[in-house]
């Protein structure tokens, strides 16, 4: 059976999401930014504010400076975006099993074997970005082929609504396109030679690796992954989202700071709301998060574990993780702490217990009254900087 693997892909999306949810913006210039500081960059354009000058990546502090007030600056809205996707992952999942969630308004979908439903691929993909449209209001693209790689290709390249590449025709679907197209020259080295030997477009790159031997000399341990993906081969497959059992805890500032006791605090009440939900549930989390979001889109993360669910260690935890993830001086958006691979608490104490029994006691002490009265009822006063 031939393998069919579809990419639905909705051009800017947030962009589309806006303009469904407020008609007046559809012929207006627009522009999607990251956070209203200064030091927040554009994430999504229209095309109107293009012609105004306006790119992808630009410091919203030299958009103030140089945009003229017909330019309507819309703060990112994540709420938004992600109900808007989990919807549309409703909507192409009642057309196959196998549907796999990529970036926003972006799905794999494995088709293999609907010709006996759709008569053929062409044909469903047609019913799909109709459906879309008919739900939401919102255009989409569909590309098909026999791999996930050339469909996704497909659509990031052709403007048409659907598009299908035909078995065999990848290498010649993909000759012409510009070599950064191939997923593995965005690897620093493999790109200093693409730019290097002059390989701009992707025929080139075929040229170079259909000797092995030389593929191997120029890109080393790349060679293989970029033979195979010139000329459009993969063997991934399509994956549904695995379910995972977490608890996430976020604050967005209602300032943008770097002010360290503030996000000390911040982050100190997060941790607090993680362990009383541990302890409701009588976990501990084998692995827990702590991520920092910047106000120029820009994000980072350390990882570790807690062992106990009372206040004082995941506070402890979490705060070890923030003096590591907190590497830049830029001002901070947001906070998430997010706890995974829950286990069940052992009630039996160790022999060398490093943290007081008095902390579980204060702890429980605590949810007594946070389950009567709120969590907010009763809190530590080191939070006081949140």
């Amino acid at each position: 059976m031939i393998r069919s693997v579809f990419h639905i892909r909705l051009s800017d999306f947030e962009l589309q999401a806006e303009r469904m949810l407020d008609a007046s913006l559809r012929t207006r210039a627009v522009a999607i930014i990251s956070s209203h500081h200064q030091n927040g960059t554009v994430v999504a354009l229209s095309n109107e504010a293009r012609e105004e000058g306006l790119w992808p990546g630009m410091k919203v502090s030299l958009v103030r400076k140089m945009m003229s007030h017909s330019v309507q600056l819309l703060p990112y809205n994540v709420v938004l975006y992600d109900k808007m996707n989990r919807y549309l992952y409703r909507i192409v999942s009642s057309f196959s099993p196998l549907v796999e969630p990529d970036v926003y308004g972006q799905f794999f979908m494995d088709m293999t074997g609907a010709d006996r439903l759709y008569q053929d691929s062409l044909r469903a993909g047609n019913l799909i970005t109709r459906d879309i449209q008919f739900k939401l209001s919102l255009k989409s693209l569909v590309g098909i082929s026999g791999n996930r790689l050339v469909s996704r290709i497909s659509t990031a390249v052709v403007p048409e609504r659907i598009h299908m590449v035909a078995k065999g025709e990848e290498p010649r679907f993909l000759a012409p396109l510009a070599s950064p197209i191939l997923p593995s020259v965005q690897e620093k080295a493999v790109r200093r030679m693409i730019d290097f030997l002059f390989l701009h477009r992707v025929r080139d790159v075929q040229g170079v690796v259909a000797d092995s031997h030389i593929a191997s000399v120029l890109f080393g341990p790349y060679s293989r992954r970029i033979s195979m993906e010139s000329s459009g081969e993969d063997t991934s497959v399509v994956k549904p989202p695995r379910l995972r059992d977490h608890i996430t805890e976020q604050k967005v500032l209602a300032v943008d700071t770097n002010d360290e006791g503030i996000l000390r605090g911040v982050v100190r009440g997060l941790a607090e709301q993680v362990a009383f939900q541990l302890r409701q549930r009588r976990q501990v989390a084998h692995s827990v998060t702590v991520e920092v979001h910047y106000t120029d889109g820009f994000k980072n993360s350390r990882k570790g574990s807690v062992s106990r669910n009372d206040d004082e260690t995941v506070r402890r935890t979490c705060m070890d993780m923030l003096s590591r993830a907190k590497t830049r001086r830029n001002r901070v958006r947001s906070i998430l702490v997010d706890a995974t691979r829950l286990k069940p608490l052992s009630d039996q104490l160790e022999l060398f217990d490093s943290a007081p029994e008095d902390d579980l006691h204060l702890a429980r002490a605590m949810d007594q009254i946070r389950e009567k009265y709120g969590f907010n009822s009763i809190r530590s006063c080191a939070m006081s900087y949140a």
